[in-house]
């Protein structure tokens, strides 16, 4: 049971990076240091805070090359 609730925690973290990045990069900042022990979690934290810069700085340079 606490395996799958670590997993939903982890694909929400995902989708608010892609849907929302400043949210989903709060999440995956607060998942880095609240679970620091846990390496499955310090793992995803890392590329949920890569998503979300990556997508934040996708849909910038849309915005600026549609303006």
């Amino acid at each position: 049971m606490a395996e799958t609730i670590d997993k939903v925690i982890v694909i929400v973290g995902y989708l608010l990076a892609i849907f929302i990045p400043l949210l989903g990069l709060i999440a995956g900042v607060v998942l880095y240091f609240v679970k620091k022990e846990d390496p499955f979690y310090q793992k995803h934290a890392k590329y949920i805070i890569i998503v979300a810069i990556v997508v934040w700085a996708l849909s910038a340079i849309l915005v600026g090359l549609l303006s």
